[in-house]
């Protein structure tokens, strides 16, 4: 227990050494950039399959569980005009694939840089494979996103015209762990993929991921009750305070995964000084190849 505490501490404290809001900013801007056309090519596809508005408006009320709902309404309201401007889903969809793939590339590079600030790294890829990295990587998490919203919210109809009732019961249990699994490889992905370090082994589950979805979990809830009992937001910022909410909500995100990020280096530096190397030297990981 006392391990875990120092660990915890010094996480916190190589945040702020680290500047780790500052990078959380940054990564809040490109996730900005990002999530209004993943948001779409996620409702253009369900367009597609014939579950338009049915899975869309499932999806906004569960989501409403975890996201302020002043942080919903902007982005509700963007994505059903872009689609009633566009005509068609498969117009939508191909405008929503290549603007993802820009903002969430810039996002993976903002986090590149951040972790490695994090890992004491310094970039030794050349632009061309970053480039190719970033692409590859946004695909990966792009699908694992999609994979999870049509898990969630049509995974419950196919179960039950495949198995039947039971089966759909089943399903409405364990759709919520299977979320939480999917956002556990989603941190471990970026903290595996993004720094320019080579890590001692694949993990797709690490303690730093573990940690920084239930950080983000909780500071989504905290977040969520602040704004449900008290109105400063919208006293302060007026008709801006929901851009406000969304971008705050954004930067906790990203603060709750750098925090996983730094307890994964932590982590790491404890056990380089248990096998006696010098902790001035600790975190002297080598370049990816």
């Amino acid at each position: 227990m006392r391990r875990v505490w120092q660990v915890a501490k010094r996480s916190v404290l190589s945040f702020y050494d680290d500047q780790g809001t500052h990078h959380a900013a940054a990564l809040t801007y490109y996730a900005l950039m990002s999530l209004f056309p993943t948001l779409l090519l996620a409702v253009s596809l369900l367009g597609l399959l014939g579950e338009y508005p049915a899975t869309y408006n499932a999806i906004l009320g569960h989501l409403r569980g975890v996201v302020p709902a002043a942080t919903l309404a902007p982005l509700d309201a963007a994505v059903r005009a872009a689609l009633k401007s566009k005509g068609t889903a498969a117009v939508g969809l191909g405008v929503a694939i290549l603007t993802a793939l820009y903002g969430a590339t810039g996002y993976l590079e903002a986090a590149r840089r951040a972790l490695n600030v994090v890992f004491e790294a310094s970039s030794g890829r050349s632009f061309a494979r970053r480039k190719m990295i970033d692409i590859a990587s946004t695909v990966v998490l792009m699908t694992l996103v999609l994979t999870t919203l049509v898990l969630m919210f049509a995974g419950g109809g196919l179960a039950r015209e495949v198995l039947g009732g039971q089966a759909a019961s089943l399903w409405r249990i364990l759709r919520w762990p299977a979320a939480f699994v999917s956002a556990l490889f989603a941190f471990s992905f970026i903290y595996y993929v993004t720094p320019d370090v080579q890590q001692r082994a694949v993990r797709w589950i690490t303690p730093g991921a573990l940690a920084g979805v239930a950080l983000w979990l909780a500071a989504s809830a905290a977040f969520s009750s602040y704004l449900a009992n008290f109105h400063s937001f919208n006293v302060t910022y007026g008709s801006f305070a929901a851009a406000i909410i969304l971008l705050v909500w954004l930067w906790l995100t990203n603060i709750a995964l750098l925090l996983g990020a730094e307890i994964n280096a932590e982590i790491e530096r404890a056990k380089e000084t248990a096998e006696g190397v010098p902790e001035s030297q600790t975190l002297n990981l080598p370049s990816p190849p």
